[in-house]
């Protein structure tokens, strides 16, 4: 192993110390769970189960994952009972997740705990919710792992570096489970990026390609091991997939622990004000609260909110340069470039061709039509006319927009029913969204910083 990956593994893996302490917090957990667990039915089995217990953690993330396996006549409602009647004897500072089934997180002792029900099925390809597969990921990798974890952890501290780890809705990324089949697929964390590196989008990893390119339409295509009907890279953004693939090319060629450490990235608001005047462009900042959801599902509510304002703004006919979110503590902040905040208030719109069946109607509806600039005329063999715009200023339009039904997802129009902020230019520049507008304005790769 080169030098860099040693330097960089002192600083990401667990000291045998930190390794003791986590099995020690585990078992007594454990044992405390299992005890309440026994009371009150003695077939709910405990178990420990993540990169804990398969030894792939990094040492700054100190969480444990205990999953309560219940037999399969339990309803979904009494699961989360348990969870919670559970999780509140043994955790502080608890509180309630949902994913498919509610789980709960807490802290154990300076340690996240994370209590998660499933239920007990024979095989991974015959499971009642998608949270059941997880005994099954976890025994095949524990089975396949054994001398690769500190390639896991590698790749692991890479995808952080370069802002591609995590298969939640807010990064689009690469699983932890995922880079474990790649480090079992390909046998080290350098061998995954040479691979990579020459990866194409639809990429399938396994044997019976072209069968699986047209059941799976995802950017990067890896058959889950214990469940052959599932992609275990469907969260995987192609936006990711090509950053994860250029990335890999580029710290080929120059070996750096920027990929695995970027630097904090210093640029101020004056700096970045200046890359926006030389666009020449106008901005505008649609700026609310932030909904009271799970990031899995306000993420996703965003992504379709700014879809659809492109999309009417287009239909208004401003031309939009670009658009993207920020999401702080408390607020979020759509941003919308545009080409000019105000178009002509004339729009030159033509009718059917002169002598055609449809003439009459068209000169009839512009007899005494309020929105006309001018009288129908015709150009070439078409008739036309000068109409006004209803819309000729994209701040007015989206007032109007953000106040109504159409095009809005549920949880932002709640909080937009509440009141927003719209500025504009030099004033969309809010010091707490900075950053984002500076990742914008001024792109560039984590490790160039």
């Amino acid at each position: 192993m080169i030098v860099m990956y040693s330097n960089i593994l002192k600083k990401i893996k667990p000291s045998r110390e930190e390794e003791e302490e986590l099995k020690r917090i585990s078992r007594e957990i454990i044992k405390e769970i299992r005890e309440i667990a026994k009371n009150i039915d003695s077939r709910i089995k405990v178990e420990l189960l993540g990169s804990c217990s398969r030894n792939t953690w990094l040492r700054y993330e100190k969480d444990i994952d205990i999953f309560l396996i219940f037999p399969q006549e339990y309803p979904k409602d009494k699961l989360e009972k348990i969870v919670e009647r559970i999780g509140a004897k043994v955790l502080k500072n608890l509180q309630k997740k949902y994913a498919e089934h509610p789980y709960v997180k807490g802290e154990y002792k300076g340690y996240e705990v994370e209590i998660v029900p499933c239920y007990a099925c024979k095989s991974a390809e015959n499971i009642i919710s998608a949270v059941d597969r997880t005994p099954f990921h976890n025994e095949f990798v524990k089975r396949n792992i054994s001398g690769k974890e500190d390639e896991v952890r590698l790749l692991k501290q890479f995808l952080k570096g370069i802002s591609c780890y995590g298969a939640e809705a807010k990064v689009e990324g690469f699983s932890g489970y995922l880079c474990e089949l790649l480090v079992i697929k390909y046998g080290s964390f350098e061998n995954v990026l040479k691979n990579a590196s020459k990866w194409k989008f639809g990429e399938v990893i396994q044997l019976d390609e072209k069968k699986l390119r047209k059941k799976f339409s995802s950017a990067l295509i890896f058959i889950d091991p214990v469940d052959k009907n599932r992609n275990v890279a469907s969260a995987l953004s192609e936006e990711k997939l090509a950053l994860f693939i250029y990335a890999s090319k580029q710290f080929l060629k120059q070996r750096k622990e920027t990929f695995f450490f970027p630097k904090e990235r210093k640029i101020s608001k004056k700096e970045v004000l200046i890359k926006f005047k030389e666009r020449r462009t106008e901005l505008i900042a649609i700026i609310f609260s932030k909904p009271d959801v799970v990031d899995d599902v306000l993420y996703p509510q965003l992504k379709k909110f700014i879809k659809n304002i492109k999309k009417v703004l287009k239909e208004k006919e401003f031309f939009v340069e670009g658009i993207f979110f920020s999401v702080e503590k408390e607020k979020v902040a759509v941003f919308i470039e545009l080409r000019s905040i105000e178009i002509p208030q004339a729009k030159l719109h033509f009718g059917p061709f002169v002598n055609s069946s449809h003439e009459s109607n068209f000169l009839n509806k512009y007899k005494n039509n309020a929105m006309k600039l001018t009288e129908p005329f015709i150009i070439g063999k078409r008739w036309a006319i000068v109409l006004k715009r209803k819309y000729n200023n994209a701040v007015s339009f989206l007032k109007e927009f953000l106040k109504g039904e159409e095009g809005i997802p549920k949880h932002i129009k709640r909080e937009l029913r509440k009141g927003f902020k719209i500025k504009f230019n030099e004033h969309a520049f809010i010091e707490e969204f900075i950053g984002e507008i500076a990742n914008y304005f001024d792109p560039r790769f984590p490790w160039e910083y």
